[in-house]
């Protein structure tokens, strides 16, 4: 994500755009941020369940984190990009596959699974490739009404959340693993801490990247 977000940056100080492929690139960054959302929430289900905590309080806890993150980004967006601002972006959507995964999981791996499908084929298919009956159903899968530089609708991307509920429910049954895996552990350090801090890290990136995009094409020039 963030060498894809550097490209995108590099290309737009220098008035360039990435080429169509690039879709493809963010659109597998994007798929693999949701399905691991939908698999960490499984994970995270076992052990609240282990602590005698309450699910409910803890996805309740998860949608005001992410969804204030999401707030941000779109106050922001709309300060700097008023005619690209994002109004349903990735954490827009990773927000309320919290609220929609946790309701889901009791039904168990395979009926996530052929919901997650379901919500890719539909998604993927002539069915919403149109403009919907009102703004808001651009939120569901419908063209979007207005140019934004993040737009992930339900259909088809909370699809992965929901397949990747099924894989933690299935690989992660109880809060074990159900795989054996090499100890990896010393060379993905900086992965890890990447990985576990990786809202801040999607927050702040870009602040970092942008300026330094624009130094180096700068100081190149």
């Amino acid at each position: 994500m963030i060498a894809f977000h550097f490209a995108w940056d590099w290309a737009y100080v220098n008035d360039g755009r990435l080429g169509d492929a690039s879709r493809y690139a963010s659109g597998m960054i994007a798929g693999t941020f949701i399905t691991l959302l939908g698999l960490s929430i499984a994970l995270d289900r076992d052990r609240v369940r282990a602590a005698g905590g309450s699910q409910w309080r803890r996805t309740g806890h998860r949608f005001l984190l992410i969804g204030g993150a999401a707030a941000v980004v779109t106050l922001a967006t709309r300060l700097f990009l008023p005619d690209d601002f994002v109004y349903f972006g990735i954490l827009h959507l990773l927000a309320a596959c919290t609220v929609l995964v946790a309701l889901s999981a009791p039904l168990g791996p395979l009926a996530n699974a052929l919901l997650g499908l379901a919500l890719l084929v539909i998604g993927w298919s002539p069915l919403l490739d149109a403009p919907g009956p009102g703004a808001l159903w651009s939120v569901a899968g419908w063209w979007a009404p207005r140019a934004t530089v993040d737009w992930y609708p339900l259909a088809p991307w909370a699809g992965f959340a929901f397949l990747g509920l099924a894989l933690g429910l299935t690989l992660y049954a109880d809060g074990r693993r159900r795989l054996s895996l090499r100890d990896l552990s010393a060379p993905t350090a900086p992965l890890r801490f990447l990985g576990r801090h990786a809202l801040p890290v999607y927050l702040v990136h870009q602040l970092l990247l942008l300026p330094l995009a624009w130094l180096l094409a700068h100081l190149l020039r």
